[in-house]
């Protein structure tokens, strides 16, 4: 009997063992998606989703609610390719479309990525102006001297610390409760699609689709696969589903309740986002607890995105010219690559730094550009994902290649009507 009993323990025990090196392998995987999913939910992308509550109300948290598995196909086909080619998406475009294609692609995802970093750049530096009162042009090279510093000590280590200091941002959620807005009205948007034909509900439409499924982001998860391949890690294709879902939820769980947040307190008070200093009254209801979380939060979000941003078009300018690449290669190793990532971030805080650069705006219609640009490369990861001389027998599932369609049409459908 002892025997037994002993053998059951064994047994109960190696199985609980299994399981936690299954779920240390999972988190393990995770890590790149948490990444890109935290990376998200920028400055652009917090300002963003604020002035969609602010001006639409709960309208476009249906559309929100879509977005999700959109996000998470975008991702699953990007992750799909690096992993199958063991490349990035643009070197594997150029092999198979050639290298006017590539750079065609390559040159449309740097002029939205540049602008998306002067946005997130003057955003940071907005940030420091509302902590000390001082105006906020002078900060931005301060924040280039910052991400200096990161890079040069190791964005590797940093990048994790800044993934949770964005968990400052959940604050939304709580601020969204505190706010008391009428859950069945809330419930009913989100579940209920309706769309409204007018121009300025659209284009907060593209820029909602813009910030979710974000070009660089597609870039960047390839680009983190390949790392992570290099390294030893062994991926599989239907556990990198998993872990793409739980880095969009975590991301689209802020974005959420940041626009229902923005819809109980700025849009049911009539007000108007004007700045970056505006888009905190969405966290009003926690008095200067909200203030300090929103300072915070778009802080660490701001410094995580910044070199995803300037990564992901060195590693797509990289990819197309063969060099050497990736944050974890010296600079002696890589130069084009770490030359092209500087030159992002520099170009970006110039742009800046322009007369009468106004960063609320800037964050917002950056995120609308990158929604322009959406069809298009939705469109090229669909035809690559699918192409058995890529992804082998690894082709997308049947969900992937839905919802890839459907972002397809929805972004040239608001694409059509913002640009009329």
């Amino acid at each position: 009997m002892d025997s037994k009993a002993q053998n059951r323990r064994e047994a109960i025990r190696r199985h609980l063992h299994q399981g936690e090196e299954r779920a240390r392998e999972l988190a393990k995987e995770t890590v790149p998606s948490l990444i890109t999913g935290g990376a998200g939910d920028d400055p652009a992308g917090v300002i963003t989703y604020t002035v969609i509550g602010a001006t639409t109300g709960f309208s476009q948290l249906w559309l929100l609610l879509l977005s999700t598995p959109m996000m998470a196909a975008a991702n699953s086909m990007a992750a799909r390719i690096a992993l199958a080619a063991n490349d990035g998406i643009a070197a594997v475009m150029e092999r198979r479309y050639g290298r006017a294609v590539s750079l065609t692609v390559v040159l449309l995802l740097a002029i939205a990525n540049v602008a998306t970093i002067a946005a997130d750049t003057a955003g940071v530096a907005a940030v420091l102006s509302m902590l000390t009162g001082l105006p906020w042009e002078p900060f931005v090279p301060l924040v280039l001297v910052l991400l200096a510093l990161f890079l040069h000590t190791g964005y590797a280590r940093i990048k994790r610390i800044l993934t949770g200091l964005t968990a400052v941002l959940l604050a939304y959620l709580v601020s969204a409760f505190l706010a008391r807005p009428d859950w069945g009205v809330v419930a009913a948007n989100t579940l209920i699609p309706h769309v409204t034909w007018e121009r300025g509900w659209v284009i907060a439409a593209l820029g909602l689709l813009g910030t979710t499924i974000s070009p660089y982001l597609l870039f960047w998860q390839a680009g983190e696969e390949v790392e992570e391949l290099r390294q030893g890690v062994t991926i599989q294709p239907a556990r990198e589903d998993v872990s793409v879902w739980l880095g969009m939820l975590y991301s689209n769980l802020i974005a959420f309740f940041i626009v229902v947040a923005a819809a109980a307190t700025i849009h049911a008070t009539g007000q108007e986002i004007q700045s970056v200093a505006d888009a905190a009254q969405a966290l009003a209801p926690l008095g200067q607890v909200g203030l300090a979380a929103f300072i915070l939060g778009l802080l660490g979000a701001g410094l995580l995105a910044l070199p995803v941003l300037a990564g992901s078009t060195a590693y797509a300018v990289a990819e197309v010219f063969a060099w050497p690449e990736g944050l974890g290669a010296r600079v002696a190793q890589a130069r084009g690559f770490y030359l092209v990532l500087v030159g992002s971030l520099v170009g970006g805080g110039v742009i800046a730094l322009w007369p009468n650069f106004h960063p609320a705006d800037a964050l917002y219609y950056s995120q609308v550009l990158d929604g322009v640009l959406l069809p298009v490369l939705i469109l090229v990861l669909l035809v690559l994902s699918n192409d058995p001389r890529i992804v082998g027998s690894a082709r997308n599932p049947l969900w992937v290649n839905v919802m890839a369609v459907i972002t397809i049409l929805a972004a040239l459908a608001a694409d059509f009507v913002a640009l009329l």
